[in-house]
């Protein structure tokens, strides 16, 4: 390469000297963040040192707010004292490189452009009719965000806020390798010194290299270029030291230069020192180029920027140092040489004022220069391409160049650097070229905005004291509106005028200080306080530096290699690093002084928006600037947003949508499974046929046998165990039997109508079967001499059109209600029949109730003597059905008879002969036919003891016939004659409502437990069976009704006290925790800013995550089942309710669903908030999340980009699915769902600690309350595992009445229990991992465990299913086995604990009493003492032949019981919970038996039986009269939820009496 002998000579004497250099490694390194620069000072002028001040702060509270707040508005001060003609050139030469190189100068010592976290806004208001606000919005501003500051200042007057500067304010070379080490190795080349290079093969060739592309995207600013208005990747720039070097194309051509100057003199060291690595090179080049840069920034461009005077001389800066013999005066003199106690640091005023006295010199272009020809510049134009604009332009127009820098100067570097030489800078004034006055880059939400504005309010915000204040604080003298400026041109005087009406003509200017001070400029440069603030900082800089190149203390440089280095100047940089030639640009490449001849001066200033033409060429100068543009940050991201809510709210319906369907799936599936397969069982009986009736579309198929009866006339329908079902009577059938046979599928259904009776639907093995029936059928029929008549249908049209029994129930509703309207006078509203149609009516009127019906109409079995004897007594016309008149009449003499007609009616339906008396015989029937009706059945001995004493309280002979006086006498005695005379026949909704006395009549129909009791004259309560007596009690209540409500809460306070405790206790918790976060989010982690952004929102979020975090970490205790049984058998079973954990896992199971809907709308709200903001804004608050600075975070980013976002939304579908699936309706109807579903805990906890480790808000919290709880549910779930996978053998299964399954099985060795405890099983056959919970009916002192399991589910049904050994496949079948998880503890285990128990079951609710039952009959044998002295059995069952086996367990209770410690009673509720007709006879003859044989006539068992429900109100209340000293009674209830609902109740009425027993109430429902 062929160079100008200037350059080979400039390069001669440099190498000269750095030849003899010593080793690099001998030198301390420059410290690149600032540190220990000054030994004394470590931290002064170190990276994020504060600013320092120079002034007074003037905050407008003394601390943080920023100042000036009375002074006018900046775009009104902008406009009035900046704006102006642009295109007026300097009127001292200063060229375009001045003032770019002085912008380079910037960006390496001062750097306070980055906002604080959390960011606070200073936003300035744009004033109507303003170019910013065309639309004249009221509330539009353009965004301005406050300086980072040191956070451990601003709290107080005496510490104000400091803002912080994030570089050395050193000339240190951060502009050229970075702000610290890490950057500075991300751009070396790592090979001959170099930095890293773009074109290897540009290695030798120095003017032809560019830094290497930021593939690695080192975080440059990179703000969305204006012209283009939207985001562009980082990796478009070079990786270059200076942060902010790609803001112009000026700028980073800049930032070329010095990366080949490095390089140049690396490649020449290397060349000469061949011995050093690559860090030596390195390291002596950085070096050398600090020392370069440092003297042309402080001998070369700071005297022609502080003055230039008319006669051209410059600024004269003192020398570094001065000898001990050489005189000063001044305020400089200070400066001589290093002095560690000068601090370094920026000053507010040069950082917000003084050093802003360029942009008056910006120009709003720059020309481009080819390489000059003979006579010609070569002055080129450009292409550019902005929609609306030239195409071609001479100029490179800086508005439009922001940001976009790299392409002009990658292809036209050394053209820039001939314009920046040539252009001129604009005129030294107080005007401001619109580029930066109205067209400053911004953000996407502000595009363009005001420079001059920013100015003036970023002095404000940074506190700064008013122009005079400053101009005293640097000695020089207030000044007036008058003598402001020297100045005279009209433009000066116009802006002071604007000024002052601004100001409302006040007498002194309260001007800021970019104002005033930019006011104060001359031709010769910056007014005198500009001046003296530069002065200052610059001396500041170079007498802090302990590395400054001219400190010979240092030992770096030595006087010769000082003197080389101050011959340094740009001109030579240019020329050795670029192809700019000599005679291309002048020698003091700062100035351009046309007097002198400097070559191709500007063609002419470059005017901002004037649209000319370059010499008629029809090319355009200069470009206009694009406007203004907005962005909401919101646009892209509402679809996902509306979507993702939308979607995720609609999952809650869709997934109880979900539920439901799979519901109606399982009832059909169901429904499929009732669809019996007739079975074949080979029968030589003619008359008996085996199938399968269709009962109707809503109801079970059932295996039934057909039987002909032909001496009776009847074709009877019974089950496989041989019970009556119905019975089709064909005595009284006069016209045609139908038969309809199905033509489709099998072949095997027929259907059978006769008239009155419902159709009889049966399924059939295959047609040979159905025909074989039809055959029998046909000859039966032609037996008894009726006609057939056969149709053939499809078997879908056979189901529909069947006349089944629920079709006819509604009809006999209505029948049943007009009888009732007819009885009773009532109205029709009162019958609820007042829409009946006509047709209706009349078709009631004609129903005939068949035998069946009538049956089922008193509740009874259709082959009963009672209900055969009452209907032949109906049917007076002997038509074998019962008319409407016929049932009419009869119900009227019972609705409305006397005592008298009822026993009338009695003795007549058994006097069928009519004789006028009964038989000793016929009077035996008539008590056994009553007790049929209850399932019971006596012995001869019982009978004949009965009827002995029933002869012998009327005075008959044994054996004697009995005529109805007598037989008043029995049973309409004055004992009796009240109950009877109340008696009705039991159908529901036929009774009398009438009142008297107070009392409904159903209250005076009910017998309880107390009948047993009777009323002595004085009155005492005595027991028929205890010879206590108690006065009856007094109760003294609150005579007010809120005195009644607060000692009803008390009571209640006081039975639940614990409970109480607890749960207020953890609600105190979760309260305590939502507040601490809350607060902490409100004011301690203020500074985080999100509150800021999403309001107190996100202080509620958090909070609710806490919460959460708390509530769903504690349900894992309420699950640990074998830790609370454990725990519950310890002392602090006294203090904590554990039998309360079930009720505990739904009370935090509920607390968590509310934080959790909390936490997620809040959420919605937040992600909105934060959706709005810039994302530049949101990083400083989201640390954790990296993202390009060209990607925006929408939404989408937030909820589906993020770790926290994504885990949140699959949580929150985890969340609705577990709580919709563990609704009662599901866990009814899709039991195996809500088991699968509940199982989905697992991933519950798994994501809800992945959702804490995307740490976006907080480091991770959950773990600290999750662990403990996690430990205890793990160890307990390994203790649940190591018993319920051993699969255990089935000794016996029993399909026991009421579709109650019992189970036997092998109990596990070292399985121990304590009665009324349960346990989990899952059968091998159903699935292993389907656990169900039921409570053990076997004793702790039995070698085996039994479950009784009644089928009310699916689980349960297929259960029964399962064990019925009636359909095995085989005869050696055996019971599938079962796997066992448990015991676990309730609270029935604790009966023994009071010294009173009352045990109270209903239905197959008794299986936890069975084995407390059995426990008693084992203790009562020992010699074992326990705090219980009585225990209370009551048992609430329809019929007690549906629990036979646990009639066993009280007859055996009764017959070891020799403490007399239990007490039964039975109540048997199968007659609709009233005493009628029927039941009243029993009744009395069970008193009667009771009274002779001490036992009960229908269970041959001590204990009482009573009909009806008991009243246990009035029992409870009792037990004080006969345990007056206990103080505690504990009541255990379990059944059906209408029952146990009762008995809390009755508890909670018993407990607000004073001076009673606490009744303490334990139940489960089933």
């Amino acid at each position: 390469m062929k160079i100008s002998n200037k350059r080979n000579l400039l390069f001669l004497g440099y190498f000269t000297v750095i030849f003899g250099l010593v080793n690099p490694d001998e030198f301390e390194p420059i410290p690149q963040d600032g540190f220990f620069n000054n030994l004394n000072h470590p931290d002064w002028g170190a990276v994020d040192d504060i600013l320092i001040r120079k002034s007074p702060p003037a905050y407008q509270d003394g601390v943080y707010e920023p100042a000036g707040q009375d002074r006018p508005n900046p775009f009104d001060l902008s406009d009035s004292a900046h704006s102006g003609e642009s295109g007026l050139s300097s009127a001292r030469g200063r060229t375009a490189m001045l003032v770019y190189f002085g912008q380079q100068i910037v960006e390496e010592i001062l750097d306070v452009q980055r906002p604080g976290c959390p960011r606070e806004f200073f936003n300035i208001p744009v004033p109507k009719g303003h170019r910013f606000n065309p639309k004249n919005l009221d509330n539009l501003q353009m965004p301005l965000q406050r300086s980072r500051f040191n956070q451990r200042t601003g709290q107080t007057a005496g510490n104000p806020r400091q803002q912080l500067n994030e570089i050395t304010p050193f000339l240190d070379g951060t502009l050229f390798y970075g702000p610290g080490k890490a950057w500075t190795d991300a751009i070396r080349e790592f090979k001959r010194g170099y930095l890293k290079v773009k074109d290897p093969s540009t290695y030798d060739d120095i003017t032809k290299q560019f830094p290497a592309d930021n593939d690695i995207r080192l975080p440059f600013a990179n703000p969305p270029p204006p012209a283009d208005h939207y985001l562009k990747p980082v990796k478009r720039f070079f990786r270059l030291g200076n942060i902010r070097g790609f803001e112009n194309p000026f700028l980073l051509t800049f930032g070329v230069l010095w990366f080949r100057w490095h390089n140049a003199i690396a490649k020449q060291l290397g060349d000469i020192h061949t011995h050093w690595n690559d860090e030596e090179l390195f390291e002596a080049a950085r070096r050398h180029v600090i020392a370069h840069h440092q003297k042309i920034v402080m001998y070369d461009w700071l005297p022609r920027w502080l003055q230039i005077t008319s006669n051209g001389r410059f600024f004269n800066i003192p020398k570094y140092s001065r000898g001990p013999n050489e005189s000063c005066t001044g305020r400089l003199c200070a400066f001589n040489g290093y002095d560690s106690e000068i601090h370094p640091g920026i000053s507010h005023e040069f950082q917000t004022a003084a050093m802003r006295f360029g942009h008056t010199l910006v120009t709003p272009g720059l020309w481009i220069r080819g390489p000059k020809k003979i006579n010609d510049c070569n002055w080129r134009n450009r292409t550019i391409g902005i929609p609306n604009q030239p195409h071609k332009v001479h100029a490179i127009r800086l508005c439009n160049a922001f940001w976009n820098s790299r392409e002009p100067v990658e292809s036209m570097l050394d053209d820039i650097v001939r314009g920046l030489a040539s252009t001129l800078a604009e005129k030294e004034d107080h005007i401001v070229v619109p580029d930066l006055r109205e067209h400053l880059f911004g953000p996407l939400e502000f595009s363009r905005r005001d420079l001059v504005a920013i100015n003036i309010q970023r002095a404000r915000e940074h506190g700064l004291a008013d122009y005079n204040t400053i101009r005293k604080a640097f000695g020089l003298e207030a000044v007036t509106w008058s003598n402001l400026t020297t100045n005279t041109d009209a433009s000066r005087q116009k802006a002071i005028s604007d000024l002052r009406s601004l100001y409302k003509n006040s007498s002194s200017p309260d001007l800021d200080i970019f104002v005033g001070g930019l006011l104060e400029t001359t031709e010769d440069g910056p007014g005198p306080l500009f001046q003296s603030i530069l002065i200052d900082q610059f001396m500041r800089i170079r007498h802090a530096d302990r590395f400054w190149f001219e400190n010979k203390d240092n030992g770096y440089f030595t006087d010769a290699e000082i003197e080389d280095i101050m011959k340094v100047t740009l001109k030579s940089i240019i020329l050795n690093v670029t192809d700019v030639k000599d005679d291309e640009i002048q020698d003091d490449v700062f100035i351009h002084n046309n007097s002198t001849g400097d070559v191709c001066p500007q063609p002419q200033p470059l005017k901002a928006d004037s649209n000319e033409m370059y010499k008629n060429t029809g090319i355009h100068i200069i470009e206009n600037c694009t406007s203004v543009q907005h962005y909401d940050y919101f646009s892209g991201s509402g679809a996902a947003f509306i979507l993702t809510f939308v979607a995720l709210g609609l999952c809650v319906p869709g997934t109880v949508g979900i539920m439901v369907c799979m519901a109606k799936m399982r009832a059909r599936q169901m429904q499929r499974g009732r669809q019996r397969r007739s079975p074949h069982r080979p029968n030589d009986d003619p008359n008996v046929f085996t199938a399968v009736e269709w009962v109707g579309p809503n109801s079970d198929e059932r295996n039934v046998k057909v039987k002909f009866d032909r001496t009776r006339k009847k074709i009877h329908v019974e089950d496989m165990r041989r019970k009556p079902l119905r019975m089709l009577d064909l005595r009284t059938v006069k016209g045609k039997v139908h038969y309809r046979t199905a033509t489709d599928g099998l072949q095997n259904v027929i259907s059978i109508r006769i008239s009155g009776e419902i159709d009889l639907v049966l399924k059939f093995l295959d047609m040979e079967e159905r025909e074989k029936f039809k055959k029998n059928l046909d000859n039966f029929l032609v037996d008894l001499q009726i006609e057939r008549e056969i149709h053939q249908f499809s078997e879908k049209w056979i189901y529909d059109n069947a006349n089944t029994k629920e079709e006819r129930q509604k009809y006999l509703d209505k029948f049943f209600r007009v009888i009732c309207l007819q009885a009773f006078n009532k109205n029709p509203g009162q019958m609820q029949i007042e829409s009946m149609s006509g047709d209706d009516l009349n078709r009631v009127t004609k129903i005939q109730l068949t035998r069946t019906e009538f049956a089922d109409a008193l509740g009874l079995k259709p082959n009963s003597i009672f209900v055969r004897n009452m209907f032949m007594m109906v049917d007076k016309d002997n038509s074998g059905f019962v008319s409407f008149q016929e049932f009419l009449d009869m119900f009227v003499v019972l609705a409305s008879g006397d005592a008298d007609d009822k026993t009338r009616l009695i003795f007549n339906m058994y006097d069928v002969k009519k004789q006028g008396k009964l038989t000793s015989k016929e009077f035996a029937r008539m008590i056994h036919s009553m007790l049929d009706l209850s399932d019971s059945s006596i012995s001869e001995t019982d009978m004949k003891a009965l009827m002995g004493a029933m002869y012998k309280a009327v005075g008959l002979k044994e054996n004697s016939d009995i005529d109805f006086e007598t037989f008043s006498r029995i049973f309409a005695s004055d004992e009796y004659k009240s109950t009877l005379q109340k008696a009705t026949l039991g159908i529901d909704a036929l009774g009398r409502d009438g009142k008297s006395d107070g009392k409904s009549s159903m209250a005076k129909k009910r017998t309880s437990f107390f009948q047993s009791y009777k009323m002595d004259t004085d009155r005492t309560l005595q027991r028929t069976n205890t010879k206590v007596k108690v006065k009856a009690r007094t109760e003294q209540l609150p005579t007010t009704p809120l005195g009644q409500r607060l000692y009803e809460f008390t009571r209640k306070i006081e039975n639940n006290r614990l409970q109480i405790f607890w749960l207020t206790l953890y609600i105190l918790v979760t309260l305590g925790i939502f507040l601490e976060r809350a607060f902490y989010y409100s004011f301690e982690r203020e500074h985080a800013g999100l509150r800021r952004i999403a309001g107190y929102g996100v202080t509620v979020t958090r909070g609710a995550a806490s919460v959460m975090m708390f509530t769903y970490s504690s349900l894992l205790v309420t699950m640990s089942r074998n830790t609370i049984t454990f725990l519950r058998e310890t002392f602090l079973h006294r203090f904590i309710p554990f039998d309360s954990a079930h009720a505990m896992h739904k009370i935090v199971a509920m607390i968590a669903l509310l934080f959790t809907v909390m936490h997620c709308v809040g959420h919605g709200i937040n992600l909105y908030h934060i959706s709005t903001q810039a994302s530049t804004d949101l990083n400083c608050i989201f640390r954790e999340y990296f993202r390009a600075t060209d990607v925006l975070a929408s939404f989408q980013y937030w909820a589906y980009g993020t770790i926290t976002g994504l885990t949140g939304i699959i949580l929150t579908l985890i969340v609705i699915v577990m709580y919709v699936f563990a609704t009662p309706y599901a866990r009814r109807n899709v039991f195996n769902a809500f088991w699968f579903t509940h199982s989905f805990y697992i991933l519950l906890y798994i994501f809800m600690v992945m959702h804490g480790t995307g740490r976006l808000v907080q480091p991770p919290l959950f773990q600290n309350y999750f662990y403990g709880p996690l430990f205890i549910f793990v160890v307990d779930k390994f203790i649940s595992l190591s018993r319920n996978q051993v699969e255990i053998d089935v000794i016996s299964a029993d399909l026991l009445p009421s579709d109650v399954t019992a189970l036997k099985f092998k109990r596990p060795i070292n399985f121990e229990y304590k009665s009324g405890q349960w346990v989990r099983i899952a059968c091998v056959k159903l699935g292993k991992s389907e656990y169900h919970p039921f409570t053990l009916t076997s004793a702790p002192h039995e070698d085996y465990l039994s479950l009784h399991i009644r089928a009310v589910g699916p689980w349960t049904t297929n259960l029964r299913k399962t064990y019925d050994a009636n359909k095995a496949s085989s005869e050696d079948w055996t019971p599938p086995k079962v796997l066992l998880d448990g015991p676990f503890g309730e609270g029935h285990q604790d009966w023994y604990k009071f010294p009173v128990a009352v045990l109270v079951g209903g239905g197959i609710g008794v299986t936890p009493f069975a084995s407390i039952l059995k426990d008693i009959v084992h203790k009562t044998s020992q010699p074992i003492q326990f705090p219980c002295q009585k225990v209370y059995f009551l048992w609430v069952t329809r019929t007690q032949k549906q629990f036979e086996w646990l009639t066993d367990i009280i007859r055996e209770v009764e017959e070891n019981d020799r403490r007399e410690l239990v007490s039964v009673h039975i109540f048997i509720t199968q007659f609709q919970q009233k005493f009628d007709l029927r039941t009243t006879m029993l009744y009395i003859c069970e008193r009667h038996f009771q009274k002779i044989a001490g036992k009960s006539l229908f269970t041959g068992l001590k204990a009482i039986t009573h009909f009806g429900r008991p009243q246990f109100q009035e029992f409870l209340e009792s037990l004080h009269s006969e345990h007056p000293e206990a103080k505690q009674i504990g009541v255990f209830s379990c059944g059906p939820p209408p029952m146990t609902l009762n008995v809390d109740k009755a508890c909670a009425e018993a407990n607000k009496n004073e001076g009673f027993p606490t009744y303490s109430h334990h139940f489960e429902n089933f």
